[in-house]
């Protein structure tokens, strides 16, 4: 009863404190520094301007693009299959996504959105019907480069799916950085001093409470004798919105991942082997595209097993699953070669491509408790055990994990594991044969 009551306290005193030490801050930040005149910030001037021309440049990134590589770009953009608009942005402090969302969301136009900064970060948004495409890291290349790049993926790129959807509240930049930033500090300190002086109040109130709980707990050992020292061992728990999940120790899930990781190495060898016998012994008439894609996926696999043999990395790991997910690819090329059909694209769970096929999109941020990073797509397709957990606001149960480190176990779309975090393993073949044979750091 007395560890309930003191656990009740601290949650409920801590959140008061937190609530009291944000408030504080936002409202000093707010009434302070921000600036909510929305209509004349850099994100009304931008989407404006866009509807005169396929190229932006912001009056604070002049010179990141000499003269011809504006001109070059403009001929690209204006010659894309589908609407192109392309800003070059200065490092304001913002993420570049968040940006271009923010003048994909004022302008009234159909259009891709394209935006390039000094460092040669790309972020793409999309006014048009199609999810939001995704593109490789550019950072550190020249931003010219950068920029090709990306309209060049996008050109690749078909329209897929519905429209995104994006805000078109105000989003601090610049300045207003230092406005969120002070804020927050003085949150922040607020918060330790709260926190020091309920330290404070609370070790006053034990030393003075400790004589009448020594008195107290001394009467109920000699009541309960020898009893008193069964303790029920407890496993570690948390709390779920519809549940209470076992949750094992940290190294339990480090071997876990280990013995998991090895065996799917020595799994990818034997279902390569295994498709490449049955291969070998289809008829003459298994021809056509789906004998090319079945081809293809077994070459590419093949060579992941090869580069991937007796490393332990992360990324060999993660390759390991995309040779896996190849195999299962081919062999339903194969299936469909020797029918005679069309190759089927299956598109699998982006929690874990072993759970099964997708079923339907859900937001990324849904399929556990922290935000996903920038990289990642905002929506993903998954399997129906994952999507029935994202709409309870469960996290997905058996996410494929890799350990990032330190043994610290990390869904895979958290860790920056080039290309796999930025487009998942259910996307189409080709596109995983690509993904996998560009060259990557």
């Amino acid at each position: 009863m007395r560890a309930r009551v003191l656990r009740q306290l601290e949650i409920w005193g801590g959140a008061a404190v937190l609530a009291a030490g944000a408030y504080v801050g936002a409202v000093i930040a707010v009434e302070a520094f921000l600036d909510d005149r929305d209509d004349e910030s850099p994100l009304a001037t931008a989407a404006e301007a866009l509807g005169d021309g396929n190229v932006y440049v912001d009056s604070r990134a002049e010179g990141v693009v000499d003269e011809a590589g504006l001109t070059a770009l403009e001929e690209r953009a204006a010659g894309a299959s589908q609407p192109t608009r392309v800003l070059i942005w200065p490092l304001d402090g913002g993420w570049p996504a968040d940006v271009v969302e923010h003048i994909a969301a004022r302008s009234d136009l159909d259009s891709r959105f394209l935006l390039v900064d000094e460092e040669g970060r790309t972020a793409v948004a999309s006014t048009l019907d199609e999810w939001e495409p995704s593109i490789d890291d550019t950072e550190g290349m020249p931003p010219a480069d950068a920029a090709a790049q990306a309209l060049e993926e996008l050109e690749a790129t078909p329209l897929q799916g519905e429209p995104e959807e994006y805000d078109e509240g105000s989003q601090p930049f610049g300045s207003t950085w230092l406005a969120a930033a002070l804020g927050g500090l003085l949150g922040v300190a607020i918060i330790l001093l709260a926190v020091s002086g309920g330290f404070v109040a609370f070790g006053v109130l034990l030393l003075a409470a400790a004589p009448g709980w020594f008195a107290v707990d001394a009467y109920r050992r000699r009541r309960a004798g020898p009893a008193i020292a069964n303790i029920e061992a407890r496993p570690a728990r948390r709390r779920g919105p519809n549940r209470l999940v076992y949750r094992p120790p940290n190294d339990v899930l480090v071997r876990l991942n280990t013995i998991r990781a090895t065996e799917r190495a020595e799994r990818l060898r034997d279902e390569l082997l295994a498709l490449g016998e049955r291969m070998a012994a289809s008829t003459d008439d298994a021809t056509g595209a789906a004998w090319e894609q079945a081809l293809d996926c077994y070459a590419t696999a093949g060579r992941i097993a090869d580069r991937v043999e007796g490393d332990t990395d992360l990324a060999s790991h993660a390759d390991v699953v995309a040779g896996l997910v190849l195999v299962a690819r081919g062999r339903q090329a194969v299936d469909a070669a020797e029918s005679g059909n069309e190759p089927a694209e299956s598109a699998d769970c982006f929690a874990n491509p072993f759970h099964g096929p997708s079923v339907g999109a859900v937001p990324t941020i849904a399929l556990g408790a922290q935000r996903p990073p920038a990289w990642v797509p905002h929506q993903v397709d998954v399997c129906s055990t994952c999507r029935a957990a994202a709409e309870k606001g469960i996290a997905v149960a058996d996410p494929l994990v890799l350990d990032s480190g330190g043994g610290r176990m990390q869904a895979y779309w958290m860790l920056d594991v080039t290309p796999w975090a930025r487009l998942g393993y259910g996307v189409a073949t080709r596109e995983l044969i690509d993904a996998w044979s560009r060259p990557r750091v």
